[in-house]
């Protein structure tokens, strides 16, 4: 169907299309002025590789050779796989759960910076319906953080020497609205209204075809009435009236029989023959 006939369309059926285009500008007003706000907060971390003692340090003293050094991070030679263990760790559904106990956003990213190639930083960025919950929900994944990175390391009860710590490096300062979150929801909002229209005058225009279909074929009802009506009016033919056809003996001489020899009548012939009638 090409635009124009689009146009024509819901110009005919104005009076349905009219009060959804309404309702879909009100709730557009309504998502773009008076809506609930979405603000984010952000904060940086570094993971600090500890500072292990040499070779030199555990010989001259004992009591470092004595400490527990089995922290398989610190044995691992990709450098990454401590900062994907603690985005794994974060985005598990316990601590969405916690968050929310606590009345926070649960709407938050754990992702690796891009602004560092060794995989070091770690940015969270927590989302809630007004700044203050915003910034705690950042300032909560940032202690969670800091407490996951330790348990995951001692897990061999490796002792503090040997384990990498979390160092805030920025945020969360103040929160920033989202003014993507509220232009997402007009989208929606908009494209929900515009489906609406559509299947609203989708819906008159199927029932005034089907309308004009019911007119144009004739009801069994009104055709029944109509055969009676024409029936009525026809002539009814009496039955002690005779019909106006020919009897066989209406050739017959009154009197005489069809079959009686004495009705034949015998008339001389030319040649002293007779012919008989």
């Amino acid at each position: 169907m090409d635009p124009i006939s689009v146009l024509k369309t819901l110009w005919r059926h104005k009076w349905v299309a009219l009060p959804m285009v309404l309702l879909t500008c009100a709730a557009c007003a309504y998502v773009m002025f008076f809506a609930q706000r979405t603000y984010q907060a952000t904060m940086t971390y570094a993971l600090i590789t500890p500072k292990t003692p040499t070779s030199q340090e555990l010989q001259a003293s004992p009591q470092l050779a004595a400490l527990n050094s089995d922290n398989p991070y610190l044995r691992s030679p990709d450098r990454t796989l401590l900062a994907q263990v603690i985005i794994t760790k974060l985005g598990s559904q316990d601590v969405a759960e916690e968050l929310q106990k606590q009345g926070l956003g649960v709407e938050y990213t754990v992702a690796q910076s891009s602004s560092s190639s060794s995989g070091m930083l770690l940015q969270l960025a927590a989302s809630g319906t007004s700044p203050a919950q915003a910034v705690d929900t950042a300032l909560a994944l940032g202690k969670r953080l800091t407490t996951t990175l330790r348990d995951v390391q001692t897990i061999n009860g490796a002792d503090e020497l040997y384990l990498f710590s979390a160092l805030p490096v920025d945020g969360p300062g103040q929160a920033k609205e989202m003014f993507s979150s509220r232009l997402r929801t007009l989208i929606i909002v908009a494209v929900g209204g515009a489906l609406l229209v559509f299947g609203a005058v989708s819906v008159a225009r199927s029932v005034e075809l089907g309308t004009a279909r019911r007119r144009a074929e004739p009801k069994p009802a009104q055709d029944a009435v109509r055969v009676r009506r024409q029936r009525a009016k026809a002539p009814v033919a009496r039955p002690d009236v005779a019909l106006d056809e020919p009897h066989p003996r209406d050739n017959v001489v009154s009197g005489i029989e069809p079959r009686d020899p004495a009705s034949l009548l015998t008339v001389p012939g030319p040649a002293g023959r007779s012919r008989s009638h």
